[in-house]
């Protein structure tokens, strides 16, 4: 037995206790088989002090080399798996396989050597930056870069993408070259940004100068417009990206947007997203990101002191994402926006298949509102609710030639009640519903109806019940009646009722078919595992006949609808003033397509709808589409 000088000694004894005991009943001296799967052992237990101490000559710096390769990779867990170990004379070697779990990607190899020396007849380890990745050498560290596979498309119907890539320009700012911050504000506001994306670009570049802050994007030939008003202002920054981009300017709001991640979605979505990320922003891209971007791959190199790439030891490839299929059809989509090129106001329709409750097409406008009004606005719906008061009346008993009268004021519980669109002579509940008589309404409602029937009623066609579609959506709500003068505002629209366009469209589709099915965008979405619900067949009949004579000779007649068009309008007034605001309703079906239009603030729904739905019909029918 030879003596142990008394350093190694001592180096020898915090390894056995750090380590656990390598000694066995027959033997009181470690093998290098012994040292070298502890130090494996330990170093999946990142115990640097349990390694450091079996090293012979352990650098200064060894820990934070050891730690350092692991979070330079975002290692997660790493499992080292010793090969076959080879002892020649005073020295050996194990080849170890590094099985390295990166956060958000999956687990990558690394190849390394473990080598032994024999001193004062006991192993310890030979460590060199060689031991983390064989091409290691001193100075040299470890990098990570995430690669991602092309992003999956959203498609539409028949397969048709509903993206397309386009050269875009991300204008910005950078805080060490702005010399008058109030004249940077002014160009980007005079240019299309918002205050608050000036405000908030100009507080990140003051806060860190260096940095490249962008405010909004906009179409290579859009920035040439713009270039020689904001490119000599002094802090002006850009950079040309291929970013993808809606196919069509009115998919906005539904297919949605891409864009550089901010510090918020990058605390949300964590590794391996960074702050170099391109990521989804708005709608479909939003809300299906991680299928549409897939799974991330790796490549693990190994990088010297200057920055330089020395080789790459490990890679992993990336997961391609799924695409996300819509039920948008292309030919619809575009003669709804075709339909809405002329409208000023902010408006939007919904269009589907009354036969399946696909979502065919769906408008918000302005481009630049921010919010998409068709599937998630919540708007006073006006007298297209009468469409749920008649279903309700027409289940207690009444037919279309029930007797109604049309005064032109009625008084509630002191409330009064006018006709917003005037006051026309009646004698039956077939013209009070095609004329929109608001006083005939709630003459027959206070008549005939209590306050459940309006949430039984409005609960039968899905208003308040959780949307499941794909994006995020109103569902409507029709509170319980609080009183009568609450239940003659519900029974017209008013009060406290409020409504989407799809919601509209939805009941349409419902009065066309005879079935209330669930709204259906995204395949896969939970609506589209819902049941449909029959109506009864005389309230079908009725409606039809009701919606019909809308048409022909009430408050949506000569305004160009098609043949073959059943329709209701609305005019929702709210807030103060004289006159008070009102948002116009046009809604109804022709063939197997049901739409639902409101324009905010647009007045009578008949006059305003009237012309845009009627063209989008005829273009709908030009194209073919069903």
């Amino acid at each position: 037995m030879k003596l142990v000088r008394p350093a190694a000694a001592v180096s020898l004894a915090a390894a056995l206790a750090t380590a656990g005991s390598f000694l066995t009943a027959c033997s009181n001296t470690p093998t290098a088989q012994d040292v070298a799967s502890h130090y494996l052992a330990d170093w999946s237990k990142r115990d640097w002090s349990a390694m450091r101490a079996v090293v012979a000559s352990p650098p200064a710096n060894f820990t934070s080399v050891n730690t350092n390769a692991l979070t330079d990779i975002s290692a997660q867990h790493v499992g080292y798996q010793g090969g076959h170990l080879v002892v020649s004379g005073s020295t050996a070697h194990e080849p170890v396989t590094q099985h390295v779990q990166i956060t958000g990607v999956g687990t990558v190899t690394i190849k390394s050597q473990l080598r032994l020396v024999q001193r004062s007849g006991r192993w310890l380890v030979s460590w060199s930056p060689s031991t983390v990745a064989t091409p290691m050498k001193v100075g040299d560290r470890l990098a990570l870069q995430v690669t991602w596979a092309p992003r999956a498309q959203i498609l539409g119907a028949g397969g048709a993408p509903l993206t397309t890539q386009a050269p875009q320009v991300i204008i910005g700012v950078e805080g060490q070259r702005i010399k008058k911050a109030s004249d940077v504000r002014s160009a980007l506001v005079e240019a299309g940004a918002t205050k608050n994306q000036v405000s908030t670009a100009l507080a990140g570049a003051k806060a860190h100068p260096t940095w490249f802050e962008p405010v909004f994007t906009v179409p290579l030939r859009r920035y040439h417009q713009l270039q020689p008003a904001i490119y000599p202002i002094p802090g002006t920054v850009f950079q040309t990206i291929h970013e993808r981009t809606p196919a069509t300017p009115g998919l906005g709001y539904t297919v949605g947007t891409v864009g550089p991640i901010t510090a918020e979605e990058l605390k949300g979505l964590g590794a391996p997203y960074s702050a170099a990320s391109v990521v989804g922003q708005t709608g479909l891209e939003l809300e299906y990101e991680r299928q549409l971007a897939g799974k991330p791959g790796a490549v693990v190199t190994v990088v010297s002191a200057d920055g330089t790439s020395v080789a790459t030891i490990a890679r992993v490839n990336p997961t391609p994402g799924k695409s996300v299929q819509t039920s948008i059809d292309p030919r619809v989509q575009a003669a709804a926006e075709r339909a809405f090129a002329t409208v000023k106001k902010k408006a939007a329709i919904v269009a589907v298949n009354a036969d399946t409750g696909q979502v065919l097409a769906s408008v918000s406008v302005p481009a630049s509102a921010g919010f998409n009004l068709a599937l998630d606005g919540a708007f006073p719906p006006g007298s297209s609710f009468k469409i749920i008061t008649s279903t309700a009346l027409i289940e207690r008993g009444l037919q279309p030639s029930a007797a109604a009268r049309c005064p032109a004021t009625v008084t509630v519980d002191g409330e009064a009640f006018h006709n917003a669109e005037g006051t026309a002579p009646i004698r039956d509940f077939l013209h009070a519903f095609a004329e929109s008589c608001n006083t005939a309404f709630i003459g027959l409602t206070t008549q005939h109806l209590k306050p459940t029937d309006f949430t039984t009623t409005a609960g039968l066609y899905r208003i308040g019940k959780s949307l499941q579609l794909g994006l995020p959506s109103y569902s409507g709500s029709v509170p319980l009646p609080k009183d009568e003068a609450d239940l003659a505002a519900t029974a017209i629209g008013q009060g406290r009722v409020l409504v989407s366009p799809l919601n509209m469209a939805i009941v349409a589709a419902a009065v066309d078919t005879g079935e209330v099915r669930a709204a259906q965008l995204v395949n896969g979405a939970g609506d589209g595992h819902v049941a449909p619900i029959k109506l009864p067949h005389g309230v079908v009949s009725d409606l039809h006949q009701l919606m019909r004579q809308v048409v022909l000779t009430g408050t949506a007649s000569n305004k160009g609808l098609p043949p073959g068009t059943y329709a209701k309008t609305g005019t929702a007034q709210y807030g103060s003033g004289n006159p008070l605001p009102a948002d116009a309703w046009l809604v109804g079906f022709n063939a197997n397509i049901a739409f639902a239009m409101v324009t905010v603030n647009g007045g009578e729904g008949g006059p305003t709808d009237g012309p845009i739905v009627a063209k989008f019909l005829k273009l709908l029918h030009q194209s073919g589409a069903p």
